[in-house]
């Protein structure tokens, strides 16, 4: 229970930091997805038993303060997660990898998804730009930020169980 309550908070604090920080500073067109990446540290842990319940949230938050229709962001953390989860089981077992990793497929899944959702709408994008002026400047900031988020969730998620297992 504890560990779902901080991740709300974790999340709304990462909302709130994206919305009004990281939305702001831009690579090109890039800009950074530290909900994607909260939720992808959060389910690598494994001690993490809710990260289910963390993506349906930070998927419901970015559906709205996004402008992608139909849940789009939902959707895509959701598919992001059945991803992390079959690779933590079967294949991968070093996480600070599979986080790199991970936000590497995660950002170009969401870009892709993004410019899909886009073309159904009947959006008139040059797909060239959107490769160099957004996708790969998203990327490589995503990247930046991938190991200090992974990092400080690893140690609040530790903190967490060590703090109910002592109890």
């Amino acid at each position: 229970m504890l560990e779902v309550i901080t991740g709300f908070l974790i999340l709304a604090i990462a909302g709130f930091l994206q919305i009004g920080f990281f939305g702001k500073i831009r690579l090109m067109g890039g800009t950074t997805d530290l909900i994607m990446l909260c939720i992808i540290a959060w389910s690598i842990n494994e001690r993490s038993k809710y990260s289910w319940i963390l993506v349906i949230a930070g998927g419901l938050i970015m559906s709205y303060v996004s402008a992608m229709p139909m849940n789009g962001y939902l959707w895509m953390y959701l598919i992001i997660w059945f991803i992390i989860r079959f690779i933590k089981m079967r294949v991968w077992q070093m996480p600070l990898m599979l986080m790199l990793f991970v936000t590497i497929l995660s950002s170009l899944l969401i870009s892709v998804g993004t410019l899909a959702l886009l073309f159904l709408q009947n959006a008139s994008v040059n797909y060239i730009d959107a490769f160099r002026q957004i996708i790969i400047p998203s990327l490589v900031m995503n990247l930046l930020l991938s190991i200090p988020v992974y990092a400080f969730l690893n140690d609040v998620i530790n903190t967490i169980y060590l703090n109910e297992e002592s109890e």
